[in-house]
């Protein structure tokens, strides 16, 4: 959810906002949001299909289906690749505002960022309040006051995960923490002083990792929503962005491969390192493990996104970058469409229910971000342009 400065334009009129032409514009970006979206997606999708109306999943064992899990596990890291993402746009931009007009405005990278992300953010609370009142679910009601002071994260690490189809909203938390810190280190360092902080950002999730992992702590509710632990993945993102050449290389066949070893990197965290195992079986094995484990993963979602990059603007469908625009909300909905669909289809057994319900929960999930892009957040886009001083597409 961020902004490259290779997507400046011409600043058009208010009210023709949504139809500018971008100059410069890269879908291959947009597209990687919408294949990070698909693969968290299809994490939250499968396990209530494996725990609940399929009980030969429990009477085989989680052993005889190492590797489904792990493929499962590995669809998670979309949101991996969601941080990295985010930290190279934010990168981007900084580096050609500070080009630009000579410093980065702290204040208007604020008022930018909650303009763009806390409308539909405090809407999304509003609706898990609403949902937790509904089923008389008191401690939801107390994480969501964590949620409010942007601080989800560290109650879900401390108190487990909330049954409440708001409950991805944690991972907001993170990102605002990371836009706490990393403006003022853009404002105040040279470009080796920048490479300096993600190593050194790299360096605490490493000690993090190695910490958690020697208390042999869960790898799923304990060290995922951990913000040091995550950092490695916004380090990944802005040594990308530094290292970033003016010249794109176009190199298509090299840009898919890269592309597709991201998520074999993922799977092979998850499989033999135990990067995040289900509930029931989720001790980390030692602290060199998941520091293996989370490497893999920046690598992999390195690779992803420079794969991309890449490849190229022209081998992108339009209809990936299109939904990849309104990603944050398909972010936000997702879940509570999942479990929509689910209820309703709830008797029904067989491949025939999961694609059904896969295929509904995807369109639902489609509409709500369409309609809540078009009327909760384009208003306040059109505000924010207001305090762009790098003139980027309204993402």
């Amino acid at each position: 959810m961020g902004v490259t400065p290779g997507n400046t334009l011409a600043v058009p009129a208010a009210n023709n906002a949504g139809n500018e032409q971008v100059r410069g514009y890269r879908p291959e970006l947009d597209v990687v949001r919408f294949l990070a979206f698909l693969f968290v997606f299809i994490h939250h999708f499968l396990p209530p299909i494996r725990m609940g109306p399929y009980p030969f999943f429990a009477s085989t064992g989680a052993e005889s289906w190492r590797v489904p899990l792990a493929l499962d596990e590995a669809c998670a890291m979309g949101l991996c690749l969601f941080f990295t993402l985010s930290a190279y746009l934010i990168t981007e931009l900084l580096l050609s505002e500070r080009k630009n007009s000579g410093a980065v405005s702290v204040r208007k990278f604020y008022v930018r960022r909650i303009l763009r992300i806390w409308p539909l953010y405090f809407f999304g609370i509003a609706i898990g309040i609403t949902l937790a009142l509904l089923v008389h679910q008191r401690s939801d009601l107390t994480a969501f006051v964590w949620y409010l002071l942007f601080a989800g994260n560290v109650y879900c690490a401390a108190f487990g995960w909330l049954h409440n189809p708001m409950n991805p909203l944690w991972s907001i938390s993170v990102e605002e923490q990371f836009y706490l810190l990393w403006p003022w280190a853009m404002r105040c360092f040279t470009r080796c002083g920048l490479v300096v902080c993600a190593l050194f950002f790299l360096v605490a999730a490493n000690i993090t990792l190695f910490i958690l992992g020697q208390r042999h702590v869960d790898t799923g509710a304990t060290v995922w929503p951990n913000t040091f632990v995550q950092f490695e993945m916004f380090a990944t993102g802005i040594l990308l962005a530094l290292a970033k050449s003016h010249i794109v290389w176009r190199k298509p066949g090299i840009g898919l491969a890269l592309a597709l070893t991201g998520p074999v990197l993922w799977f092979f965290a998850c499989f033999a390192f135990g990067a995040k195992q289900p509930a029931q079986a989720g001790a980390a094995a030692s602290g060199l493990e998941l520091m293996i484990a989370y490497g893999l993963i920046a690598l992999g979602c390195a690779a992803v996104l420079q794969g991309f990059c890449m490849m190229g603007p022209s081998h992108m469908p339009r209809w990936a970058a299109g939904l990849g625009k309104i990603s944050y909300g398909l972010y936000v909905y997702h879940l509570l469409a999942i479990e929509f669909v689910q209820a309703c289809f709830r008797p029904l057994h067989g491949l025939q229910y999961l694609a059904a319900s896969a295929l509904l929960s995807l369109l639902l999930t489609m509409s709500a971000a369409a309609i809540s892009y078009t009327f909760l957040e384009a208003p306040f886009l059109r505000l924010k342009r207001r305090f762009e001083i790098v003139h980027t597409r309204p993402i």
